[in-house]
């Protein structure tokens, strides 16, 4: 073989190799990441759970108290898509109504989110380890997301838009055969960066429930602490008086405590770009991904949620 047809050889065979099926990465690694994504779904509905619970009790109390109790408040309402649903009014600001409503909304629009996120992540262990006669599965994979994103987008009242959602906008058959060109080209990184838009805005959405439900959760303070210091101000009896201001400092300590369970919701949601970020780097250069933040904030939100479930017992 003379020179020139060896060094014609070598380039045939280097493009070749560039253009040739990527390999699967091994599936721990995106194992690891849908059951991170399930457990943050489990605990931040546990978390929020003890909210609703203990906002609600706060409720009854006060329902005891007053002379009416306006039911417009309480009742659902079917606003939208066929399982949309909504507390009061369907035009009503979430300020008008209990915030253990405001909270069972949330907790409601965390699952629809985290689901999409576990769907997402089961799509990537199918994709993963595509082929021929695996098309199917991926197909009805994408369909699932695909619906997912469609009543995520109706629920918070925005339109499919890629540029916010990335691959998440416009996910069916056509999509996935395009992303399967795609890693054969490039690997299995290049399919999620095209994803890598839509998880950082469903992330930030989740973010979004939780601050509405603090701000809930402050309105709510706020009026039962001015009309609880009134009370001290203006009561003589002293037992009275130590009685209300130990029922002050309950509220103080119940508050801060959800407030404080609210935003390690609202961090471990935020987290989650980072921690697919830190998937893709790690199946480009072959090492674990830890995810290691957000493991760390859906620890802190299942420990927070246990003391403060124990001190509302107590």
């Amino acid at each position: 073989m003379t020179k020139h047809n060896a060094l014609l050889l070598i380039i045939v065979l280097m493009l070749n190799g560039c253009t040739s099926t990527s390999q699967p990465i091994p599936p721990d690694a995106l194992n690891h990441y849908r059951d991170t994504l399930v457990d943050l779904g489990v605990k931040s509905s546990e978390a929020m759970t003890v909210e609703y619970k203990s906002n609600y009790s706060n409720f009854k109390e006060r329902v005891k108290t007053q002379d009416q109790t306006d039911p417009n408040p309480l009742t659902l309402r079917f606003c939208g898509g066929r399982f949309e649903w909504k507390w009061g009014d369907c035009d009503a600001d979430q300020s008008t109504v209990p915030v253990f409503n405001v909270i069972a909304r949330s907790r409601a629009d965390l699952a629809k989110l985290n689901g999409a996120m576990v769907d997402y992540a089961n799509f990537l262990i199918l994709f993963n380890a595509a082929n021929e006669n695996s098309k199917a599965n991926l197909d009805a994979a994408a369909d699932k997301i695909g619906a997912a994103t469609q009543s995520i987008a109706s629920r918070f009242g925005v339109e499919l838009d890629e540029a916010k959602m990335g691959a998440f906008a416009n996910l069916g058959s056509n999509a996935v055969q395009q992303l399967l060109a795609k890693k054969q080209r490039q690997g299995m990184a290049a399919v999620m960066l095209e994803f890598q838009p839509g998880v950082k805005y469903f992330s930030g959405l989740g973010s979004q429930a939780m601050a509405i439900s603090a701000a809930g959760i402050k309105d709510e303070y706020n009026e039962e602490n001015r009309k609880t210091a009134r009370k001290i101000v203006t009561e003589d009896d002293g037992k009275k008086r130590l009685a209300l201001v130990e029922k002050l400092l309950e509220l103080n300590e119940q508050t801060s405590t959800q407030l404080d369970s609210l935003g390690m919701l609202a961090a471990a949601y935020e987290s989650i770009p980072g921690a697919h970020r830190e998937l893709m780097a790690a199946i480009e250069s072959g090492r674990h991904a830890s995810l290691s933040e957000l493991v760390g904030y859906i620890e802190m939100i299942s420990n927070i949620a246990v003391t403060y479930k124990k001190s509302d017992t107590e």
